[in-house]
């Protein structure tokens, strides 16, 4: 059985912190299986483009549990700070040509630095991995509550002066950047700030496989404070 593989770095000019750790579960195959027999999938509320059911709760106890140290050491977060945990099996399916403008630009899950979200991988490096962004015309790398509102009139600027964007956003476009990129890997969980700007790397050319098995699956996770 492969030990975890944990690598930490700091990303960008603001320096974001990122936690790759590489053969994260010993038996991934079983949530493969354990995600067949959901009844409960729904096309995703928010910005995520494609099918969601929910997680089992011991994929979050054991995400937790496992990167207690890692947590505290690269993100200043106590474990006793991140208790309510919420994931989602993921599945990309809606295609370029119905994305929202939104959807066709990095985003930020939460404007909160002191909550974190992880990207775990059911599938490989064919089905895109996970790149952060920059927004040229702020410099801005991650969206706080400080500066939201100057985005949110700086992206209609851009808007207007170079269109809305459409379809996926998977390279360098005029309004952003990449800063890193980490490809997808199957048993490979990726864990950064709910502020920073991400978006998953999906090609023009992607298929839309609906198969847990040979699509872009994935698990989305949101750590936050419990609350009262």
């Amino acid at each position: 059985m492969r030990q975890p593989v944990v690598r930490f770095s700091r990303i960008g000019q603001q320096q974001q912190p990122l936690l790759v750790v590489d053969d994260f579960i010993p038996q991934p195959e079983q949530l493969l299986q354990y995600a067949l027999q959901q009844g409960e999938v729904k096309q995703a509320g928010g910005l995520y483009p494609g099918l969601r059911s929910a997680a089992p709760a011991a994929f979050g106890t054991f995400l937790l549990q496992q990167l207690a140290q890692a947590v505290q050491d690269c993100f200043g977060l106590a474990p006793t700070q991140l208790r309510q945990i919420e994931s989602y099996f993921s599945l990309v399916s809606t295609p370029a040509a119905t994305l929202s403008p939104m959807q066709s630009i990095p985003h930020f899950d939460r404007p909160y630095p002191d909550e974190l979200a992880a990207i775990y991988y059911l599938c490989d490096e064919r089905h895109g991995g996970t790149s952060f962004y920059r927004h040229r015309s702020t410099g801005y790398e991650a969206i706080t509550p400080e500066c939201q509102v100057n985005y949110q009139h700086a992206l209609q600027a851009d808007f207007q002066k170079h269109g809305v964007p459409k379809g996926y956003i998977c390279g360098n476009t005029p309004l952003f950047e990449v800063i890193a990129t980490v490809p997808a890997r199957f048993n490979r969980l990726v864990l950064y700030r709910c502020s920073s700007l991400h978006s998953g790397d999906i090609k023009p050319d992607y298929s839309y496989d609906l198969n847990p098995f040979s699509g872009r699956f994935t698990i989305a996770s949101f750590l936050s404070a419990a609350k009262a």
